[in-house]
């Protein structure tokens, strides 16, 4: 099984755990969880990538700028820009870069299945079964 991997980079801590539990409970992924976006840049470049869960508004270095790397060392990963900062010139941005926009608060679910469905276009979508 080519098991996908992901990188959840979010400064709220908290929020990282819930997201990682939560699809780790439901989908064989490998994850990894970065605090800030030089971490997720360290992790991106280590590990490598199939799909990341990124945070617009990050301290050091922002989310925009981990987007726009990933894109450049990774061209083929998804990228979901989580924020709450929900605002029609930021989710333009967002979507220039390639990246699909997911206003805060999320919905576990929602976010969940469109994992799977990006997960699928890659032939890498291995669900847990109970």
């Amino acid at each position: 099984m080519d098991t996908p991997k992901i990188i959840i980079a979010d400064d709220e801590s908290d929020l990282r755990k819930t997201i990682n539990k939560f699809i780790s409970e439901r989908l064989h992924v490998d994850i990894y969880e970065a605090s800030n976006g030089y971490e997720a840049l360290k992790l991106l470049k280590e590990k490598g990538c199939d799909l990341m869960l990124l945070d617009y508004k990050m301290p050091g270095i922002s989310g925009l700028e981990v987007l726009k790397e990933t894109k450049k060392l990774t061209p083929d990963a998804f990228i979901f820009v989580i924020t709450k900062w929900d605002s029609p010139e930021v989710s333009k941005e967002v979507e220039a870069q390639g990246a699909e926009y997911i206003p805060k608060p999320l919905s576990l679910k929602v976010l969940l299945g469109k994992i799977q469905e990006k997960l699928t276009s890659i032939n890498k979508y291995h669900p847990k079964v109970p």
